[in-house]
């Protein structure tokens, strides 16, 4: 005969469900912020003390606390929650974002102020969690210059991604929020008669 109910064997704890929504937290924060480790590493070199380890758990806990909505096992990640850098350098006002093909621009304003610097450089940053991959623009543009405009890498071209931007000073170190650019969509997936996708920009 086969046993079916044995009232000897012990039952199996089920996990506690404050702990499965929190190690559910840990696993969407590291799959979206992974793709972006050396950025991040960089851009809060300021709360590490010199640890990339140390910056990069504060960044990670972070998302944790602030950008991850919704209860288990429905969370997920609210990307303009995410911080890529963190810093009281003061970004730049974005005025418009538009890809065509292959490229993605970002236009902002100059405003004084006292902690601004002409000189201050600007990067932009794609990155998709679901393929598990980011980019880093790799030409300097400035504060001075109003605009920044990045060559898409192929995985990108007509992928969905994630953008972000942030700015610091020349010898890095003193660096700004990073600002959520928005989510673009596959370009197959959006048509406009102008072949260009502008992002909505949240003041």
């Amino acid at each position: 005969m086969e046993f079916f109910f044995d009232a000897n064997i012990p039952k199996k704890e089920k996990e506690p469900y404050g702990k499965l929504a929190s190690q559910q937290r840990m696993r969407l924060a590291m799959a979206f912020l992974n793709p972006l480790r050396p950025v991040i590493n960089e851009g809060w070199s300021q709360y590490g003390n010199g640890k990339k380890s140390k910056a990069f758990g504060q960044a990670l806990k972070k998302v944790i606390q602030e950008a991850v909505a919704g209860t288990y096992p429905d969370q997920m990640i609210v990307p303009e929650r995410v911080m890529i850098s963190m810093g009281a350098l003061p970004p730049p006002a974005i005025a418009d974002v538009v890809r065509s093909p292959g490229i993605l621009e970002v236009f902002f304003t100059n405003e004084p102020h006292p902690m601004a610097r002409d000189s201050d450089e600007l990067v932009l940053i794609v990155i998709s969690p679901e393929l598990g991959i980011g980019a880093k623009s790799d030409q300097v543009w400035y504060r001075k210059d109003g605009r920044i405009e990045v060559e898409l890498p192929p995985q990108f071209e007509e992928g969905s991604f994630h953008a972000y931007t942030y700015c610091h000073n020349r010898k890095k170190t003193s660096y700004s929020k990073s600002y959520y650019l928005g989510y673009f969509e596959a370009l197959l997936d959006q048509k406009r008669g102008d072949g260009n996708i502008h992002a909505q920009i949240k003041h």
